[in-house]
């Protein structure tokens, strides 16, 4: 039977647990960005990130693929100042996401189309953030193929402190639906703000 002696084997079983150990945490977040990165790049909710994004009251959620292509079919039972007020179906900034993008004009690009059946004839976009609300929503026509549709917005404060990326189907006449393939954030020019 052949054994290692001790001078080997405790230098092979050392490299040994320090590549599992490297292995296991390689499988974290490998995509982490810093807040000057995702300003340069902008910020994209498609495919799997999709499921990051969360419902509020009267919103409801699948995750589809069609023709390889993962996208979010968002249904509206209500509309958003009726009852519980939210925003919506929203994505959350996080606090490198929200440094990136605070202190500059925004853009936020929804590709996005009316269901096959019973498609919403409009949307309600919005990007919830400080002095931004229920008031702030702005309605675009939903067309039966996937379009890009953009607001671009000059947000009141340079300090964020939050932001919600948000949508809310038209809830009216049981045509509700509308099939969310992308969101993308890109910031603009700086805002004149204090140093």
């Amino acid at each position: 039977m052949l054994s290692l002696p001790d001078w080997a084997f405790y230098p092979i079983a050392t490299a040994t647990a320090a590549g599992m150990i490297a292995a296991a945490m390689s499988f974290g977040d490998v995509a982490h960005r810093t807040p000057e990165e995702i300003r340069a790049e902008g910020l994209i909710f498609e495919g799997e990130r999709l499921a990051a994004m969360t419902l509020g009251n009267g919103l409801t959620v699948e995750f589809l693929t069609e023709d390889g292509s993962q996208f979010a079919r968002i249904a509206a039972a209500r509309g958003p100042l009726d009852g519980l007020q939210s925003a919506g179906a929203f994505f959350t900034l996080s606090p490198d996401e929200i440094e990136a993008f605070q202190g500059h004009r925004l853009r936020v690009t929804y590709t996005l189309r009316a269901t096959p059946e019973q498609g919403a004839e409009q949307t309600l976009l919005n990007v919830f953030m400080p002095e931004r609300g229920q008031a702030t929503w702005v309605s675009q026509a939903t067309r039966e193929n996937y379009e890009s549709l953009t607001i671009e917005l000059s947000p009141a404060r340079c300090e964020l402190g939050f932001a919600y990326v948000s949508l809310w189907p038209d809830w009216r006449a049981q045509r509700n639906q509308v099939d969310l393939q992308r969101v993308e954030l890109t910031a603009l020019e700086p805002l004149p703000c204090e140093s």
